[in-house]
């Protein structure tokens, strides 16, 4: 069936039809247009037209204003492998294609080349193209004998500047690099290309485009220019026609790299960072700047907590236009132009109302000129604005205009935002109302009860999901911690001093150097060099925080992103490549994963579950592929589904190193037993041993030896893998009615006050990342306990998160990561409050003093 879908020729798509996907490549393509003759010269003389030649694109009828192009399909260089069987069988699917429209007006297929990621084509095909109107759409497809073929990739040509064929004149091929078609496309390596307009001497000038096809002409200067235009002797990557395409180099100290799914990332060597985006100039001209800062004020862990930041939009987005107020520096309230209104009359108040400190209508920005029929406003004896239905004879502290409340008389600022701009509408048949003392309830009238509580809390869409509480869990940690008991005979404390800028190398050269390992079941103090603190509890969690960030940096080569995704990490099988002491470092990092399990601390990472499932000795199944690599999953899991026989696959596989390729057996004499019905079982249970464990096999024991110096493997393996990963990461999710419901108030705070009211409004506003942040800026730590917050742990043991009343509303808020404590000044306004809480959290590097 192979070789008969090799031989096929290449199918004949009618002009004008629309773009189709690749055909299934099967032997019954009998249908397809078969490639003119394989050239191997370089540059090709000009060939007279000719009755016997295949000419492809537009129809013989179409000539007038027609030009014809040679392209000879050359090669392929490095291409994406797509999945577990060899190498693959690449072939080219070129479509010319409209500019305007992007419609198909012909296709031709190339020949499949079988299991190779360098396939040697030298196919050449002419087209009769319009060049200003036409492009060539060339895709790299891998033929798939179980599935749909998988793309490998794309180049898109424009036709209106290519060179022209003519004696004397060689035109080297040109490289173009591979380009994914969205953003879940995975493609590397390049196709070598020769594309030219053919040499046609009858033709005359109105024949040809003279914007896009040179003239044949004797003529010098004509020459000369053609000349200049082909400087094409060095071995560019994209065509002249492709210049305004190619993006501008990188910034100084940057490089760009392909991991082993070919995604391309960029690495920062300066910052020592890895990113997915591409860096400009434009977002690197402040890098001296950033790296003075990072020596002079430690700015690691500013940088670290800014990189997903987001800016919130919701409010410029959402806020309806008759309710838009733009915030001042100083909190007050100024209306937009497009809102600002005629000072109003003075409302008629009864007499006997009016008090000698009312304020009135105009200094609140209120309006009474857009009232509902029947409406009025009065001031209450506290200063108070409120509004008076005459038709319903009710008063109302909200204003009909605008639908929000207005603000008590010590505040000069109207509330920036109506709640459901941010957090969406209440439930059907609630009502939000003001209280006179300010504070907002609800009103259901579903139950006809009210409560304080906002009923939103309860939408796990804006308030994350539920916690996963486990009872047996409990007892599993309960038991755990009983287990590991406290040495004697050592030291009150085991003192890290590290620099911030040098986090990762400072502590390995501390913990490693340690031989005792009772010497880290002590407590732990954290000293960050040039800083003031002492550390009850706060330091050593921001510790395990920051040198999470580093170890498990891709950048260092130790670890490396899943196929999956660019945050669930798993071993780098190459490690050994990148760092010669990576065993040691393993060794290290396993020691940092026990000292976070005996003291009750989290890392801030998370791995692949295969990486549990190894920690707790259990074999790993095909199941647990299926979330790390798809691709390998679907492969396997046709094998196990289908009689795998016809893929003449034997017990080998190939493996990719920094661009080499080299047969792996997966048993003794594997390249000699093919793959049958028989032994396809063990045939997956080699490839899955193979694919997570046998090339890691090293790092891990290494890594799980410096684990077991702290925390016996056999107590954790009570855990099962999904209890283990919250035990080492916590719970990635963050549920805002369980922290509000497990928090603490101090000072003049309550869960009812107006300014708390305030603070849980805008956590249920922040995105999970934000509210990671938050929680961060407050214990010290972006996770949450595997039970939720109430089991959060301070210096003295559990320690709920606090809010506490402090200072005025010109400070910011201050953490006290020890103690779990927020100090929160008395704001007056939602949008104070949330603007002064953002740049504390963003801004943030820690306090003099206790922390």
């Amino acid at each position: 069936m192979a070789a008969a879908a090799s031989a096929a020729e290449p199918v004949v798509v009618d002009p004008g039809t629309p773009p189709q996907p690749p055909p299934r490549r099967r032997a019954s393509w009998t249908g397809r247009r078969r490639s003119s003759t394989t050239s191997s010269t370089s540059s090709a003389p000009a060939i007279a037209l000719s009755q016997r030649r295949n000419i492809f694109g537009l129809a013989p009828a179409m000539e007038e204003g027609t030009c014809e192009l040679r392209l000879r399909v050359i090669a392929g260089h490095q291409l994406a492998k797509k999945d577990i069987f060899g190498a693959s069988d690449p072939y080219v699917k070129i479509d010319l294609n409209t500019v305007n429209g992007d419609e198909t007006i012909d296709s031709v297929l190339t020949k499949t080349k079988k299991k190779t990621l360098n396939p040697q084509w030298n196919e050449e095909f002419i087209f009769r193209v319009r060049p200003a109107e036409h492009k060539l759409v060339l895709q790299v497809f891998d033929e798939n004998r179980l599935t749909r073929d998988d793309f490998l990739g794309m180049v898109e040509v424009p036709l209106s500047n290519l060179p022209k064929e003519q004696e004397g004149r060689t035109i080297p091929p040109k490289q173009h690099i591979l380009r994914p078609r969205s953003v879940r496309s995975r493609v590397k390596g390049h196709l070598e290309l020769y594309l030219a307009f053919i040499r046609e001497p009858a033709l005359g000038p109105e024949s040809s485009h003279p914007s896009t096809a040179q003239p044949d002409s004797a003529d010098g200067a004509e020459s000369e220019w053609e000349l200049v235009e082909s400087e094409q002797t060095s071995q560019a990557v994209e065509t002249p026609a492709q210049s305004q395409e190619q993006l501008p180099p990188l910034p100084s100290g940057w490089e760009e790299r392909q991991d082993a799914n070919g995604r391309t990332y960029y690495v920062n060597h300066i910052a020592r960072t890895t990113q997915w985006e591409r860096p400009t100039f434009l977002n690197t001209t402040q890098t001296d700047q950033i790296d003075r800062e990072r020596n002079l004020e430690s700015a690691a862990t500013e940088f670290q907590r800014r990189f997903h930041i987001s800016v919130d939009d919701v409010d410029s987005n959402q806020r309806p236009d008759n309710a838009t107020v733009h915030q001042g520096g100083d909190g007050a309230a100024t209306p937009s132009p497009a809102q600002t209104r005629r000072e109003p009359t003075p409302v008629p108040r009864p007499s006997g109302q009016a008090q000698p400190g009312e304020q009135r209508v105009p200094s609140l920005g209120l309006n009474s000129e857009g009232l509902p029929t029947g409406w009025s406003m009065q001031v209450a004896p506290n200063g108070r604005v409120f509004f008076i239905d005459h038709n319903e004879r009710a008063t109302t502290w909200v204003d009909p205009r605008t639908g929000r409340a207005s603000p008590m008389p010590n505040q000069n600022v109207a509330p920036s935002r109506r709640p459901e701009d941010e957090l969406g509408p209440l439930p059907e048949g609630w009502e939000e109302r003001v209280h006179t003392d300010g504070r907002i309830f609800f009103i259901d009238h579903n139950t006809r009860t009210t409560q304080w509580e906002d009923p939103r809390l309860s939408n796990p869409q804006i308030a994350g999901p539920a916690v996963p509480y486990s009872r047996d869990y409990k007892r599993k940690y309960e038991y755990l911690k009983s287990q590991l008991r406290k040495p004697n005979n050592v030291p009150n404390k085991f003192e890290i001093k590290v620099r911030r800028q040098n986090i990762l190398e400072d502590s390995y050269r501390i913990i490693s150097s340690v031989n005792r390992m009772e010497l880290l079941k002590t407590k732990l103090w954290v000293e960050f060099e040039g800083e003031v603190g002492l550390d009850y509890g706060g330091l050593a969690r921001e510790w395990f925080f920051l040198l999470s960030k580093e170890m498990f940096n891709p950048y260092y080569g130790l670890f490396e992103y899943s196929a999956m995704d660019n945050y669930t990490l798993q071993i780098n099988p190459f490690s050994g490549v990148c760092n010669e002491e990576h065993l040691n470092y393993f060794k290290f990092i396993g020691r940092i994963a026990g000292m976070a399990v005996y003291h009750g601390k989290l890392l801030d990472a998370f791995f692949i579950r295969p990486f549990y499932k190894m920690m707790l000795g259990k074999t790993i199944d095909l199941k647990d592929m299926e979330s790390v690599d798809s691709e390998y999953y679907n492969s396997l899991l046709w094998i196990k589904e289908n009689d795998p026989s016809e893929l003449e696959l034997t017990f080998c596989v190939d493996e990719e190193s920094f661009g080499h390729f080299s047969q792996r057996e997966l048993k003794p004499d594997g390249a000699n037993i093919p793959l049958t019905n028989e032994n396809k079982d063990e045939y997956i249970n080699l490839v899955i041993k193979w694919r997570f464990v046998s090339r890691v096999e090293d790092q891990m024991n290494a890594f799980l030896e410096g684990f077991n110096g702290l925390v016996p493997l056999n107590l954790v393996k009570i855990f099962d893998e999904h209890e283990l990963e919250l035990l080492m990461c916590g719970i990635q999710n963050i549920d805002v009615k369980d922290w509000k419901q497990n928090s603490l108030y101090k000072g003049d705070y309550h869960p009812n006050h107006i300014v708390v009211q305030w603070f849980w409004r805008v956590v249920l506003s922040f995105n999970n990342e934000m509210r990671a942040r938050l929680l961060q800026f407050v214990t010290g730590t972006s996770r949450v306990p595997m039970n939720g917050f109430k089991e959060l742990y301070g210096s003295n043991g559990p320690q709920l998160f606090t809010i506490e009343k402090w200072g005025q509303p010109e400070n910011y808020p201050r953490a006290h990561t020890c103690f779990n404590r927020l100090d929160l000044p008395p704001y007056d306004s939602y949008q104070q409050l949330r603007d002064k809480l953002v740049k504390a959290i963003e801004g943030s590097q820690g306090f003099a003093g206790v922390d």
